[in-house]
């Protein structure tokens, strides 16, 4: 897997701080008045992110994920870009905008990286 073996500590950062973000989307949106299968969707979905967030935070390594855990982790990944594109601002400096399009670019980088 030539893939993983290019991806690095600062990558890793990226994705656990994608999962963690659609984590804390997931806890958001289960705050409102969802149907019973709307609710058990976020439910079981928040529950892949935090177990696959979780592996990363103890070995810091994708090579501890399965193959099963690394289509989670692209999930995230477009989560996160979805979040961002939902929720860009027009009243952010230039600065904050180039911050967010970096790590926008990084996310998708890395779902390139994991479809190969």
């Amino acid at each position: 897997m030539k893939s993983l073996a290019s991806i690095t500590g600062k990558d890793i950062e990226t994705i656990k701080m994608a999962l963690n973000d659609s984590i804390s989307d997931m806890n958001t949106e289960l705050k409102q008045e969802l149907s019973p299968e709307k609710k058990n969707g976020l439910v079981d979905y928040k529950a892949k992110y935090s177990r696959v967030f979780d592996k990363l935070k103890q070995s810091g390594s994708m090579y501890a994920l399965s193959e099963n855990e690394l289509d989670i982790v692209a999930g995230g990944l477009n989560d996160a870009i979805d979040l961002i594109e939902e929720n860009l601002a027009d009243d952010l400096s230039e600065d904050e905008i180039a911050e967010i399009i970096g790590y926008k670019n990084d996310c998708q980088k890395l779902i390139d990286l994991l479809s190969l």
